[in-house]
């Protein structure tokens, strides 16, 4: 059985708000929403596509890349639309593999770092997020704010 959903429940389902949903569509981003009685009714074709945009937005992919992305899409099935979306595709997933290269490296690193303060400091604990040192008391400083009186 179909879905249809409104716009609260796609926001809801898809993490978005509905002001976002309103601007993807208002921008290309996402296909026309097909509308009953004025209100946006969302299926699951339009929440796969949405699905899709939103995964490829959490990878960094432009909206401008994304919109292109969409527009060759509603081409159709063409050899040269399915083409330009594979190279588009494959474009973006290149950037991301020198991403992965570089995040790799730079986490190498930081462990290379984190094992030398532990060798020059082993019995004491490298602070974590949870335990960072609270900031200077401030009671002795005074204070600029003006007195009312």
């Amino acid at each position: 059985m179909p879905t249809s959903m409104t716009i609260a429940e796609a926001a809801l389902a898809t993490g978005l708000t509905a002001y976002t949903l309103r601007y993807y569509e208002q921008i290309g981003l996402i296909d026309p929403v097909p509308r009953r009685g004025g209100q946006r009714v969302y299926g699951d074709t339009d929440l796969r596509l949405i699905g899709f945009v939103v995964r490829l937005r959490g990878t960094g992919m432009s909206m401008r890349d994304i919109q292109e992305y969409v527009g060759l899409r509603r081409l159709g099935e063409t050899p040269e639309s399915i083409r330009l979306r594979g190279d588009l595709l494959a474009r973006h997933a290149a950037y991301l593999r020198g991403q992965l290269v570089d995040l790799t490296e730079t986490i190498a690193r930081l462990d290379e770092k984190i094992a030398l303060y532990r060798a020059i400091y082993p019995d004491e604990p490298l602070p974590t997020p949870d335990t960072t040192v609270p900031p200077a008391s401030t009671a002795d400083t005074p204070s600029n704010r003006r007195k009312h009186a």
